[in-house]
């Protein structure tokens, strides 16, 4: 009888958190304020995804630059990305690393390791493989799995 009631439980529980994200997906703002906008990152977010909306890389990119603009770390990481790999805007290399470094002034470790990928292979700025190594030492620091990978290329083990 137990696991009876926790199963309703949970499907109760399920069912009230699907209603409230389909709502807010379809405008009805459920635990939004309806005179609030939805923050750009997660607009980025939903278009990038196509939650709720219509996948577009373009305006996921404008929403996402909005937010970097407003110096936040996470979505200045996804424009560098997006700027990199050419998704939703032309590909530029000087741009992405001009925003990689922004993310990486946060700490952000992603921002750290691609910015020493940049350095590695010349891309958005001239090869530089001690500058690209001192990123790889800081992401690795900061937990980022995939640069303490390269510590032993750059003559550490960090």
């Amino acid at each position: 009888m137990k696991k009876i009631l926790s199963l309703i439980g949970i499907c109760i529980f399920i069912t009230g958190c699907v209603s409230n994200i389909s709502n807010t997906y379809e405008g009805n703002t459920g635990y939004m304020q309806a005179d609030q906008p939805e923050a750009p990152e997660h607009l980025g977010m939903r278009y990038l995804l196509g939650r709720g909306v219509p996948k577009d890389d373009n305006k996921a990119f404008e929403n996402f630059l909005i937010a970097a603009n407003e110096d936040d770390a996470l979505a200045q990481n996804q424009v560098a990305y997006m700027y990199a790999a050419g998704q939703g805007t032309t590909q530029n290399y000087e741009k992405a690393f001009e925003y990689y470094q922004k993310a990486a002034n946060h700490g952000l470790a992603s921002a750290q390791y691609n910015l020493g990928l940049l350095y590695e292979h010349g891309l958005g700025a001239a090869p530089n493989k001690a500058v690209a190594c001192s990123f790889f030492q800081k992401a690795a620091a900061n937990g980022f799995e995939p640069a303490k990978r390269k510590l032993p290329a750059c003559g550490s083990s960090r």
